[in-house]
């Protein structure tokens, strides 16, 4: 016998990987993207304070390969109003800062491990993490979707094929 590929498993473990891969897309969208960048962003709005801080080390996080400019996980010092030095990494990644560089931060004076640039929480950084948590959500909901419609035809088609015809039934006498 030949090693035949059976399409139909295929398209089924397809269809359930989609929808299984657009909930999961879903939930991480709903639960920790959106409220993150959200939450931090509006708390250091509302009562964040502006400080200069000193950048102690980036690691990168894109080569440019991916990105020209690169990204960069960072990692800043500042003294807080207090006197209480602190060192935390950056909210948001970015390609503008190296170690050692001077950078205007704003910190969550209620957590203080909570810092981003403040470039990074101006209007049109923001608008541009935001839509792509929006792409990410609209995109689960296209994939489970789009799952589920072929999961749900797949099913019907097979179901077609295995019921018999009407009047090819044996007489029985």
């Amino acid at each position: 016998m030949e090693n035949t590929p059976d399409h139909g498993r295929t398209v089924r473990n397809g269809s359930i990987a989609m929808i299984a891969l657009g909930v999961l897309l879903f939930v991480l969208s709903l639960v920790y993207l959106i409220p993150h960048d959200m939450g931090v962003t509006s708390d250091l709005r509302s009562r964040g304070v502006h400080t200069p801080a000193v950048v102690t080390e980036c690691t990168e996080v894109s080569g440019p390969r991916d990105n020209p400019a690169g990204n960069a996980d960072c990692r800043v010092r500042f003294t807080t109003p207090g006197g209480t030095s602190v060192e935390t990494r950056l909210a948001y990644v970015t390609d503008t800062i190296k170690a050692r560089d001077t950078v205007t931060v704003v910190y969550d004076p209620r957590h203080t491990d909570v810092a981003a640039l403040a470039s990074s929480i101006g209007f049109w950084n923001s608008l541009g993490r935001n839509v792509l948590d929006v792409v990410a959500l609209v995109a689960s909901v296209v994939m489970t979707l789009l799952g589920l419609a072929v999961h749900l035809a797949y099913r019907r088609l097979t179901r077609a094929r295995r019921r018999p015809r009407r009047g090819s039934e044996p007489a029985t006498s």
